[in-house]
């Protein structure tokens, strides 16, 4: 398959690409009219185009086929970001590759970063799902951690590192959709767990050894694709 762009702007029979879009498409990878490329839309939709124009701030192209691809992810992840925003970014790029349903950014008691650049970050979400081949692009949000508990779920699971509270070592249904909830370097506390127990969430168990917070977000989602 050719290189895959991304670009909501469609109307009828043709599709434009802007802005970085089309600035890739026209400066770095030379496409020329009448070459064929394949676009995404986020939304389930790839389409085959032919280019009609092409400029550094705008290409338009005509739709020659158009496919559709029902949605496979079922995970809600909900992570506290860390602090290193590198690490938070690369974590994002990797769960989105595996294949996530969408990503809450969640604000725990002991979260330490309390700003994230959500649009920085969605242009990785969206690099990440044109490099994987994917055709969702997973929604970004933050939450506060009262928030995240009422998010509706079939499965829903609290990764913690308490060797007195319970936890589960795998889910139910690979076709259910799953909740799961990864903490900040500090935890979650003993409070935040129990109030995730009396809502319905069950503890996962990621192993004998502590791991970073992303690291558990990679290994979770994994584990229960």
């Amino acid at each position: 398959m050719n290189f895959l762009f991304y670009s909501t702007e469609i109307s009828g029979n043709l599709i434009s690409l802007k802005d970085q879009e089309a600035l890739h498409c026209a400066q770095v990878l030379r496409k020329q009219i009448g070459d064929e490329i394949f676009v995404m839309d986020g939304d389930g939709n790839r389409y085959q185009c032919k280019i009609n124009t092409i400029s550094k701030k705008n290409v338009e192209c005509s739709i020659l086929e158009k496919t559709f691809k029902e949605r496979t992810e079922n995970i809600i992840i909900a992570i506290a970001p860390t602090k290193n925003r590198d690490r938070l970014e690369w974590m994002i790029e990797k769960l989105v590759e595996i294949g996530v349903k969408s990503i809450v950014l969640m604000s725990t008691k002991n979260t330490e970063r309390t700003r994230t650049n959500i649009d920085r970050v969605n242009k990785k979400v969206i690099s990440a799902v044109k490099q994987s081949l994917r055709y969702y692009v997973p929604p970004l949000t933050e939450m506060k951690y009262s928030e995240v508990l009422t998010l509706d779920a079939d499965e829903k699971y609290i990764a913690h590192c308490y060797s007195n509270l319970p936890r589960a070592n795998k889910g139910k249904s690979k076709a259910a959709n799953k909740l799961i909830l990864i903490g900040p370097e500090g935890d979650f506390t003993q409070g935040e767990i129990q109030q995730a127990f009396d809502l319905g969430f069950t503890g996962l168990d990621l192993g004998e050894y502590r791991l970073r917070t992303e690291t558990a977000a990679i290994v979770a989602t994994t584990l229960f694709q």
